[in-house]
């Protein structure tokens, strides 16, 4: 902000106020003392016409328009400063006019009073506006109908003095109306520039809790379809022990602690270029082929739990947590389902009897080892060593042969 726009702000106390209003009272402000500098050109112009009727009319409206703004800054009422200014420039012109016997005489003097209704509508309202132009139509007829029946009057100015009061009228108004239009301007490029960065905020939003493909979707058509997968792997993380931690601590410690691990987490989700399921208490949940389809999903999603792994010992022993844990880590690769459940709050989830199994590798899994499915031994076992456990008896699942990675 200028130093001008500072010291009215300050004067006016509108850095109390929100952006808008704040905006809307300072060049209501501002215009009113541009229109009283007119009105002293005026003043002056019409004394050394020798037209002292039109003096005495051009400075009673920069009198009582600076006394208006003294009001205004004490009484801080908005809506009588505004009412009354509005009154004053649809008056003054309109007066002048029939002073000085029409529009040829008074150098269209009339012609200004359309600045009351550009203000009705900026600083009041469309409707307000609509009505404040009636009246200034209707005026205009009055005015003109009495110059046809009072036809000659014996009170008027010769023609240079009629294009001089009119050249400052034109230039009064137009600038007026050029300074409310370069204001205007301003304030959409500058809500342009917001919208722009807040729609850059709310894409990388949307970008922190969707895929790119399934946002574009989204926004495109107002809804994503559900896609089906031949081939993915899911990858199961929980830390071990959390639960009896959350019981000893307070709740920021425990989710200061949490957040150490999954923010290292996510770092190695988008190292892989794997995408990120969802986070339910202490456990981690993430897959490798999908949005996009890749054939090395299985040993993506390996090599990410391996680099998980080493990044827990890491953190345990870099003193960032007072709680060490270990974590357990469960794959499996097979076909599932992939969308974008519900209308707020989106989330992309995915379902089928792979995810599943991924929960049973975690769950019947080892600190600081990684439990990967049958399925997904075949599809990496020329890539990492792996070591059977043999068929380990799962609830709800019957026997599944497991596999440790060694890393």
């Amino acid at each position: 902000m200028s130093a001008w726009g500072d010291f009215l702000s300050n004067i006016y106390r509108f850095h109390e106020l929100d952006e808008i209003e704040h905006r809307k009272r300072r060049l209501a402000v501002e215009l009113v003392l541009f229109s009283s500098l007119f009105g002293a050109i005026y003043t002056i112009a019409f004394f050394l016409l020798g037209k002292p009727e039109g003096a005495y009319a051009a400075l009673s409206y920069v009198v009582f328009s600076l006394i208006n703004t003294y009001v205004f800054q004490l009484t801080r009422n908005y809506n009588f400063f505004r009412a009354s200014q509005l009154f004053l420039l649809l008056a003054l012109p309109v007066v002048n006019q029939a002073i000085f016997g029409g529009y040829v005489n008074s150098g269209g003097n009339a012609i200004a009073g359309i600045l009351a209704v550009l203000g009705a509508m900026i600083f009041g309202s469309i409707k307000a506006g609509r009505i404040v132009f009636v009246i200034y139509v209707l005026s205009l007829i009055g005015l003109g109908a009495y110059e046809i029946i009072a036809g000659e009057v014996e009170y008027s100015m010769n023609r240079e003095m009629s294009v001089g009061i009119m050249t400052i009228t034109v230039i009064f108004t137009f600038a007026i109306i050029y300074l409310v239009i370069e204001n205007f301007i301003k304030r959409i490029n500058l809500f342009e520039m917001k919208l722009s960065e807040e729609k850059k905020k709310t894409e990388s939003l949307i970008l922190n809790i969707l895929p790119p493909s399934i946002a574009d979707e989204l926004k495109e058509s107002g809804f994503a379809k559900a896609k089906g997968y031949a081939s993915a792997s899911v990858v199961m993380c929980d830390i071990v022990e959390f639960s009896t931690l959350a019981k000893q601590v307070t709740p920021q410690q425990l989710v200061e602690e949490l957040d150490v691990y999954f923010r290292a987490f996510d770092d190695t989700i988008e190292k892989y270029g794997l995408e990120k399921i969802k986070t339910i208490g202490d456990a981690y949940m993430f897959a490798a082929g999908i949005p996009v389809e890749s054939r090395s999903h299985a040993i993506d999603s390996v090599r990410a739990a391996i680099d998980l792994q080493k990044q827990v010992r890491e953190i345990r022993k870099s003193g960032k947590i007072t709680h060490p844990f270990g974590l357990r880590v469960g794959i499996s690769s097979g076909p599932l389902v992939a969308g974008v459940v519900g209308k707020k709050k989106f989330a992309y989830d995915i379902w089928g009897e792979t995810v599943n199994v991924a929960a049973r590798m975690e769950q019947n899994g080892e600190p600081d080892k990684i439990n990967i499915s049958e399925s997904t031994y075949f599809l990496v076992k020329n890539e990492v060593k792996c070591v059977p456990r043999g068929k380990i008896m799962v609830k709800h699942a019957g026997e599944l042969d497991m596999y440790f990675v060694e890393f």
